[in-house]
């Protein structure tokens, strides 16, 4: 039986060649697709990043600054609020927020600060709120009123929106309001909670 003939050594190097392209072509479409799937969960991030309106570390870095905070026991933040709730280890702010024991003067700190405590004793912060608003120049109160209100869907749904309801209604519990992040506060000292809402609207 004849042997085939031997190729000569320049098609087997042609052939070796357009072998070696293939492969490499085929390999450098497996790698773009690798890279645009890559690339396609990177832009979900980012999209997803975009959606909430408050990070839990950076949250944490603001509050930090007001409060002895322990665990956080609760973080949902989307592009229109944010509600956390975090556990403090003591249920008292630090020295650097004054919390006022008067309606006037809580308008006061807040007119000339743009952030401000209350904590009267006997009185809730729903009371707090209500007084507030009742009062003259009750930007104070009105702020206070519509950040809870435009933060509820962080908390609908969860065990965290009763008690934060607790903590609303808990007389000597300590209302605080921020403009710059229009964040309202709870502190409630008798479970040692602190509870951060805010919310936006456009």
């Amino acid at each position: 039986m004849n042997e085939p003939p031997e190729l000569p050594m320049a098609v087997l190097d042609k052939r070796r060649i357009s072998f070696l392209v293939g492969r490499a072509a085929m390999m450098c479409a497996k790698a773009r697709r690798v890279l645009a799937n890559i690339g396609l969960a990177v832009l979900a991030l980012v999209f997803l990043a975009a959606c909430e309106r408050d990070s839990e570390s950076a949250l944490r870095t603001k509050l930090g600054q007001w409060f002895f905070l322990g665990q956080t026991a609760y973080f949902e933040s989307r592009s229109r609020c944010t509600g956390a709730m975090i556990h403090v280890t003591l249920a008292q702010p630090r020295a650097n927020i004054a919390v006022q024991t008067n309606l006037e003067e809580a308008k006061d700190a807040f007119r000339a600060d743009g952030v401000a405590a209350i904590q009267i004793d006997g009185m809730t912060p729903a009371q707090l709120t209500d007084a507030l608003l009742l009062s003259g120049q009750g930007t104070f109160g009105k702020q206070a009123l519509a950040a809870g209100a435009l933060a509820v869907s962080c908390f609908q749904g969860t065990e965290i929106g009763a008690l934060l309801f607790e903590a609303l209604n808990r007389p000597g519990a300590m209302l605080a309001y921020d403009m710059q992040t229009t964040g309202l506060m709870i502190l409630d000292p008798d479970e040692k909670r602190l509870f951060y809402v805010a919310g936006d609207v456009w």
